[in-house]
């Protein structure tokens, strides 16, 4: 399983060096960029300071579903609560949910928004799972770097236990599997994506271990089994 790190249109320049230090001094070597350029100013490469390297190989994207093509689990981070979303989930229950299906997992991000606004709804849609830290006043917020730090510190307990971990190539990719398969299912059951049950599925199997997906799976195929027979 990979962890890899998203920057949705940084605008300052130190603030993605910085990212990019964090990321660096946490075991992390993956930062994905979107829609900016920034990391390639001089500021940048100031505050990176040894972690230039990360600057360099960064991917940038046109848009975050770009950047999240290839991912199966993404994790949006927010300095409050949104619409929508039912859970806000804190660092640490973010680890110890990737860590429940990590079997399950061939890459994992972890989206944060731009400094002045955050992420947008429509970004926020591209994501499974809102994230917080909690903080014990609501301004000053946490600048982005050190937004960046704090996730990069919590889940780095999952490098080493994705390297050492020993599942199949088979199980891999079960999670965003499953996702096409109720995508599909769901608006079959008159269940839409603007309908309150389609997303509250969607935000709710990402907090499923890797059993339930797995049973899950299982369901849904035994229903698609049974539909085929019916005609």
């Amino acid at each position: 399983m990979e962890l890899v790190f998203v920057l949705v249109e940084p605008a300052v320049p130190e603030n993605i060096g910085a990212s990019a230090r964090a990321l660096k001094t946490m075991g992390f070597g993956q930062l994905r960029l979107v829609n900016t350029l920034r990391h390639q100013e001089k500021q940048a490469r100031i505050l990176a300071h040894g972690a230039g390297d990360i600057l360099t190989s960064a991917k940038v994207y046109d848009d975050l579903p770009a950047a999240l093509a290839d991912v199966d689990l993404a994790i949006a981070t927010s300095a409050k609560a949104r619409h929508h979303w039912r859970d806000l989930l804190a660092p640490a229950q973010i680890r110890d949910l990737i860590a429940g299906k990590r079997g399950a997992l061939k890459r994992v991000s972890v989206v944060f928004g731009c400094e002045e606004s955050g992420l947008s709804n429509d970004q926020l849609a591209c994501c499974d799972l809102l994230s917080s830290i909690p903080l014990a006043v609501t301004y000053p917020s946490l600048n982005l770097s050190q937004a960046v730090m704090l996730y990069a510190y919590e889940l780095s307990p999952l490098q080493q236990t994705a390297r050492d971990a020993g599942s199949s190539q088979a199980d891999l990719g079960q999670y965003r599997a499953l996702k096409q398969k109720l995508a599909e299912r769901l608006p079959a059951l008159s269940y839409g994506e603007d309908s309150t049950l389609y997303r509250w599925a969607m935000e709710k199997i990402g907090r499923l271990g890797q059993k339930d997906i797995g049973f899950l799976h299982a369901l849904c195929d035994k229903l698609a089994l049974n539909d085929i027979r019916g005609k």
